[in-house]
């Protein structure tokens, strides 16, 4: 009951940043377990041991951003990137953009509506098969078939989407944004800059992914990983051991000004 109305106490007089400092120094900086969870919130311990795991995440992402651009071209052959099976052409990868996709096939004439009929008809019994033959499982393994988190999108988060894209074109383009995004995410794991923040995006867009059915079980570690490197872990061989002490105290000089000393001035 005292945290709360400290807590409110800070809400009231707006102050963000001291309810912060309240929730830190009264929860994960005290001495002697003298805390409500007797101690388990307080454990500190050297950031240096997740360094390599940071660097580790962080290539990861930039490999599976990288496939996007090279697609069925070669790695190392800078002109065959962003061609066939990239993420920069043909149509959106997206599942909520496949009607946009079924209306351009109609369009383009009955013949080619037919095939691609009969196209998507063996695509979607593959699919079934593929579907039926799936394992569930946190880590891969030879001969299986990985299991979706989600095998079909939800219908409130296919309308949201469709809402947010509601054509192909605003879907390539979120798609091509979402390549230099990742690419971002992944310099910035790398380098320790802002990890905190780049970490709760992780998160947020493997919800995305799972929601839209392309995120598979033996993936899911992302998020442990995610919450595990939201420990400060750029303060150790990062960025972040530079930057963010200098953008505290900017941030704190500019939102409550540098105090002064009063004492000889008439």
């Amino acid at each position: 009951m005292k945290h709360i109305v400290n807590l409110k106490y800070f809400f009231d007089i707006r102050t963000g940043y001291y309810m912060f400092q309240y929730i830190m120094h009264e929860f994960f900086r005290v001495k002697d377990d003298r805390n409500v969870a007797r101690g388990h919130t307080s454990r500190n311990s050297n950031v240096l041991w997740s360094v390599p795991l940071r660097v580790f995440y962080g290539l990861v992402w930039f490999l599976e951003a990288f496939k996007k651009i090279v697609g069925d071209g070669k790695w190392f052959t800078p002109s065959t990137w962003f061609g066939e099976g990239s993420w920069f052409e043909g149509d959106s990868v997206f599942p909520w953009t496949w009607d946009y996709q079924s209306v351009t096939d109609a369009a383009s004439g009955a013949s080619e509506a037919a095939d691609a009929a009969s196209g998507a008809s063996d695509a979607g019994a593959d699919a079934a098969v593929e579907a039926g033959n799936t394992v569930f499982g946190l880590s891969y393994a030879y001969g299986e078939e990985p299991m979706a988190v989600i095998e079909n999108s939800p219908e409130w988060f296919m309308n949201i989407m469709k809402t947010i894209m509601p054509n192909m074109e605003v879907a390539m383009f979120f798609q091509k944004m979402m390549v230099f995004i990742e690419i971002g995410i992944a310099l910035c794991l790398m380098a320790g800059l802002f990890t905190w923040l780049v970490n709760g995006v992780t998160i947020v867009l493997v919800a995305t992914f799972c929601l839209s059915g392309m995120f598979y079980w033996v993936n899911i570690w992302f998020v442990p990983v995610a919450f595990a490197l939201m420990n400060g872990s750029g303060r150790a061989i990062g960025l972040d051991h530079w930057v963010i002490p200098w953008l505290q105290r900017t941030l704190g000089k500019w939102r409550y000004g540098r105090p002064k000393s009063l004492y000889g001035q008439k």
